[in-house]
């Protein structure tokens, strides 16, 4: 943005404007008041000629009136006229020389130093002629004074300037006229000048005003207007962009920011609809274009043994690839360090770092596909299978620092909505899988049970020992089978709780009492360990007791002999819930397995099922509960159950 387009310039442009104005308008004052105050000093002075003129004429009328009668009389009034005269005459021509001189000391006026004012050529023309009348009065005024024997006629002094003032006081009067005049001018000038530049200020503010409503104040309310509306959910809303200062970008991003916004929610409630891969990657392709720079599009997922990552679907340019799942080595890739951090990875250019690391398989396979610039997601959150969403672009270095921010911003909501989507898109697999195990278990029940009696009623007659023993065999093994068809029953169909209240510490020592001599063949010892008080829980008893049976075989089996097996019963009345421990010594499970011993068909027994620990989950579930397995703090495992109190 060039700097006059700036606001930060436009708006200091303005006030320095509005400042130069009100500068100019005092420097135009300062100067006028100083002219005015000269003339009024000009106007002082010859106010004081004026009175110099006008005392000369009350001296003389004053004598005139009262002539001495004797001499010593006139003696009296020789002190008292006649030094009053030449007082007069010598002010006068103080005064005049001033003026003839252009320059008044500080006698005659109130200034601080010498005044010298400049006087226009009438006033000077005036001040000439009231020099030209007062020299003329003043050696006719000597010459009648005259000095005689017995000194000045004064009586004549006093007729003469009674008779012959006029002349002088009509050149005073016209310098004072002139000297008005010529201030009146000024005046009018000066006010000219004051209105003009009055009207000049005006004019610029009343612009400025103007400009900084439809430029500052009309986008700014705009602005306000769209962050109140994005406030209230409206996150399709856009401002009118007008101009190309800071509020024009701040527009701009606002608007950056809705659509923005208003994608990120459409891609998060498509993605929440999607109900397959397809769908949801789908849905990715469409709407992330209008998040950042997009031309390619995958979703890659790892395989059951961590070794392996799977190129489950992609989009080029909006459109899925019709190509197989490719598999690429996933150890000591990048691939393995996006999920190993949690965080997005962007690659610059996938083709210097494909070139430096051959290694890397998925890499090289993007180069070949001609693209450059990539993003790695991951996804692990609520998602049952770890994978990375990758995204794409033709040339390198495309993403800038802002789409990297944006990604890392919005991350954890796309790879939430991503991760729930391909957890129900599982749990929609498994669910069909579970039909189809408990429709195939329907069918496969009736048979088996037909062949079980036939091996019941074979095992009867008289067989040769090779015979007895495939028959003991294969009853051992449709036993087997009986059982597993009857889990994956329970594991498929919808569990119906019978509730009553269980007193837990009476029902855990009874179960315990009656397995008894079951853990004395191995030499162990299950100890129950619980207060007085009573522990209830709403529960279904049945459903209840298979839970603890499964938890007892399962430490049994997990215990060497003569191990001591704790069960310990507590409540937590803050939380209403009952907890109940289990801590068997042995080997302590590996947290990678811990993790996945509640999934369907997961067992680490020869002789499993891996149905097991599922149908246990589920029974705890239904009561409202959770359950655990976590290595104990000293060594071999801990189970923990909680159930709601009563």
């Amino acid at each position: 943005m060039r700097l006059y387009k700036s606001l930060k310039f436009q708006i200091t442009a303005a006030l320095l404007l509005i400042l130069a104005l009100f500068g100019s308008l005092v420097a135009l004052t300062m100067p006028a008041v100083d002219e005015q105050r000269a003339f009024n000093t000009l106007l002082n002075i010859t106010a004081r000629l004026q009175h110099v003129d006008q005392g000369l004429v009350e001296l003389a009328i004053n004598y005139a009136g009262n002539s001495p009668p004797d001499d010593a009389a006139y003696q009296r009034d020789l002190k008292l006229y006649y030094r009053e005269i030449r007082k007069q005459i010598n002010l006068f021509d103080e005064i005049q020389d001033a003026f003839m001189r252009g320059t008044f000391d500080t006698s005659l006026t109130d200034r601080a130093q010498d005044f010298r004012p400049d006087m226009n050529p009438a006033i000077k023309q005036a001040v000439m002629s009231v020099e030209e009348a007062w020299s003329e009065f003043k050696a006719g005024l000597e010459q009648t004074l005259g000095m005689e024997e017995h000194g000045p006629r004064l009586l004549e002094a006093a007729k003469y300037i009674t008779l012959n003032q006029f002349p002088l006081g009509e050149a005073i009067d016209v310098l004072r006229s002139q000297i008005q005049r010529v201030a009146s001018d000024h005046l009018d000038q000066v006010n000219r000048i004051y209105w003009l530049a009055l009207i000049v200020v005006t004019a610029v503010t009343l612009g400025i005003l103007i400009w900084f409503y439809y430029s500052v104040l009309r986008p700014l309310s705009r602005a306000v207007k769209g962050f109140r509306v994005a406030a209230q959910g409206d996150f399709g809303f856009r401002v009118p962009l007008a101009g190309s200062d800071e509020l024009a970008s701040l527009t701009s991003s606002f608007n950056l920011m809705s659509s923005r916004l208003h994608a990120i929610f459409q891609l998060i409630d498509r993605i929440q609809q999607g109900s397959d891969l397809n769908d949801t990657l789908c849905f990715v392709a469409e709407q992330f274009p209008q998040l950042l720079p997009l031309d390619w599009v995958g979703a890659l997922f790892v395989s059951g043994d961590g070794t392996l990552i799977t190129l489950e679907k992609s989009y080029r340019g909006g459109s899925p690839e019709l190509s197989q799942k490719k598999r690429f080595r996933l150890r000591n890739t990048l691939l393995l360090k996006a999920l190993e951090t949690d965080q997005p990875l962007h690659i610059p250019d996938m083709k210097e770092t494909a070139a430096d690391h051959p290694e890397y398989e998925f890499l090289n396979h993007m180069v070949e596909r001609g693209l450059r610039d990539a993003i790695f997601l991951p996804i692990s959150d609520q998602s049952p299978i770890p994978g990375v969403l990758a995204f794409a672009t033709d040339h390198p270095g495309l993403y800038t620092r802002e789409h990297l921010e944006l990604i890392s911003n919005i991350a954890k909501l796309v790879t939430h909505s991503f991760g729930r989507t391909v957890k129900l898109s599982e749990h929609a697999r498994l669910a069909a899988i579970g039909g189809f195990a408990s429709g195939i278990a329907h069918e496969i029940r009736s048979p088996l049970s037909t062949i079980g009696m036939a091996l019941d009623y074979m095992q009867r007659s008289q067989q040769e020992p090779p015979a007895e023993k495939r028959l003991a065999l294969a009853r051992q093994e449709t036993a087997r089978l009986t059982r597993l068809l009857e889990e994956m029953l329970l594991y498929a169909k919808p569990l119906e709780l019978s509730l009553g209240s269980v007193e837990m510490t009476a029902f855990v020592r009874e179960f315990l009492n009656g397995r008894a001599e079951i853990a004395a063949q191995r030499q162990q010892r299950h100890e129950l360990r619980a207060g007085e008080r009573p522990l209830s829980v709403s529960a279904d008893s049945d459903r209840l007791q298979q839970v603890l049976l499964n938890i007892h075989n399962n430490a049994a089996e997990a215990s060497p002999d003569a191990a001591v097996i704790v069960w310990r019963l507590a409540c937590d009345e803050a939380l209403g819930m009952l907890t109940l421990e289990v801590t068997n010594p042995g080997t302590p499970i590996p947290a990678e397995i811990a993790g996945r011993l509640f999934e369907p068909f997961f067992t680490t027994k020869s002789s499993g099922t891996g149905l097991g620990l599922g149908i246990v989950k589920r029974i705890v579930e239904a009561h409202g509960g959770e359950i655990s397995i976590s290595p104990a703090a000293t060594e071999g495992n801990r189970v923990s159950v909680q159930i709601p109190l009563s």
